[in-house]
């Protein structure tokens, strides 16, 4: 089988999850191919909490890499905010749009290509990258987050220290001038720049 960011001809294996936030069980569809399928991943959670606690804009996000949709889906939700949900996996896509329309969230959900030419300009850009992709592929997330950020902006990104924690923050620094750990959960850090 192809890894969760690429898109492979197997069979689909669709199942449901439940996940509970703020007195609201969520319930996404997912599928075999797409990461984390069986829950939602500690990582993604925390990343979650985080933003909700954290964020107090309004306008639009981007959830980049936003695989099944949990992400854009969850802060839309709660904190009444556009998603704009970007993926590389066709099946994913297809999963965000039903899991967004499930949960009557107004949501972009598009393929990278199609990202690249709308200009967006949001202030919350959120992503829990796909590491296994490769450094590079992370690394241009970053500078897509700088980019796409109004002023003022917010950018997090959830990471563990074993996948280059340490060289993440630095490049955010160096790329908004600052950088802040804005929690850290078993093992998970939410890293947070501000444009």
């Amino acid at each position: 089988m192809s890894h969760y960011f690429t898109t492979d001809n197997t069979p689909h294996e669709f199942s449901e999850i439940k996940f509970s936030f703020n007195d609201h069980v969520y319930r996404f569809k997912t599928d075999r191919g797409v990461f984390s399928k069986n829950q939602i991943d500690y990582g993604t959670e925390v990343l979650i909490r985080t933003v909700f606690s954290e964020f107090k804009g309004s306008g639009d996000l981007i959830d980049m890499g936003a695989g099944y949709g949990p992400i854009g889906t969850v802060l839309g939700k709660e904190l009444g905010l556009r998603p704009v949900m970007v993926e590389v996996n066709e099946d994913a896509i297809q999963l965000s749009i039903e899991n967004t329309r499930r949960e009557k969230v107004n949501a972009d959900v598009l393929d990278r290509e199609s990202y690249e030419d709308m200009p967006f300009n949001v202030s919350l850009y959120v992503t829990n990258p796909p590491f296994r992709a490769g450094k590079d592929t992370v690394l241009d997330m970053l500078s897509d987050g700088f980019k796409r950020l109004d002023l003022k902006g917010e950018f997090y990104m959830v990471v563990q220290k074993k996948q280059g924690m340490a060289s993440y923050k630095k490049h955010l620094k160096a790329l908004f001038g600052n950088v802040e750990i804005a929690s850290k959960d078993r093992g998970y850090y939410i890293l947070k720049s501000t444009k």
